[in-house]
């Protein structure tokens, strides 16, 4: 029996983590989500236990809430139907939201917002940006599919592993001295987060990953493009091709932006998709489905 333990365990742990969806769980638990599938299995269990099925009362308690842990929800569908409900509700999105917005950090009085990319100020649309980089050789399409080109791809991986691997002082060094359009940064961190500040107001935070792959991505298109604005703005755009965390490694994961109770501006409108890196909890690139 000892033998046979190892694998029946190792296929449990399997089981365990393909029905896992680290999108709603841990740090992107939704909390009034999860009670409400929690209390939806009591409910069910408490109507089986007084039909006298005290079995199938116990089964569905016990399966109810490891599905609601490991998932986040019970209940198919939670996070598509949930957020519609409570943008379509009276009820005050800050109790669902109690805490400070998402990317925002405060420090000695001094509320900081994190910048989704170094192009947040640069005004050139997409369809401009992909049709430079097509001309230059960057990226190539294939069917209906967008690629990098095999040594843009390489180039752009080698330097990210590179910049990977210096300290926040030093990525904030890198960049000021790069980037014509940045002319203060320094480090600045808190608990295991890092960021760099950009201005010298000190209130834009840039994440590290977005750091590293987007300045990885400007120095490689300095080969090829000589526009400042387009470099910039096809540093952002490198960040759709990433597959993983250019700082820790993490596979990607995909969610959406936002939590799947509240955040909606209407009953009707759909979130972003994003690209999440689980272990960093830091968004890697934003879907912008509202603006295709």
């Amino acid at each position: 029996m000892s033998r046979s333990s190892p694998p029946r365990e190792a296929a449990l742990m399997g089981a365990l983590g393909a029905l896992s969806d680290e999108s709603y769980t841990g740090a992107n638990r939704c909390w009034p989500c999860t009670v409400l599938n929690l209390g939806i299995v009591g409910l069910i269990a408490l109507f089986l236990r007084a039909r006298e099925r005290s079995m199938a009362s116990l089964l569905v308690a016990v399966v109810g809430v490891a599905v609601v842990y490991l998932r986040g929800y019970l209940v198919p569908y939670t996070p598509e139907f949930a957020p519609r409900l409570v943008a379509a509700s009276p009820v005050p999105d800050e109790w669902f939201h109690g805490e400070p917005a998402h990317g925002e950090t405060s420090q000695e009085g001094v509320t900081r917002q994190e910048n989704e990319s170094l192009a947040d100020d640069v005004e050139i649309d997409g369809e401009t940006v992909f049709r430079e980089l097509s001309a230059a050789g960057v990226i190539e399409v294939e069917g209906e599919q967008l690629f990098l080109t095999a040594a843009v791809d390489t180039a752009w991986h080698e330097r990210m592993d590179e910049l990977a691997d210096r300290s926040l002082d030093s990525l904030s060094t890198a960049l000021q001295a790069s980037l014509e359009q940045v002319d203060y940064a320094e480090p600045y961190a808190r608990e295991d987060t890092g960021w760099v500040v950009l201005g010298s107001e000190h209130k834009q935070l840039l994440p590290r990953p977005v750091v590293v792959a987007e300045l990885a991505a400007y120095e490689v298109l300095g080969e090829r493009l000589d526009d400042e604005r387009l470099r910039v703005a096809g540093a952002e755009a490198f960040r759709m091709f990433l597959d993983r965390c250019p700082v820790c490694g993490s596979e990607l994961v995909e969610s959406s932006s936002v939590s799947c109770c509240g955040g909606h501006l209407g009953p009707r409108q759909n979130p972003d998709e994003t690209l999440v890196c689980p272990t960093c909890e830091q968004r890697l690139y934003t879907f912008e489905l509202s603006d295709s």
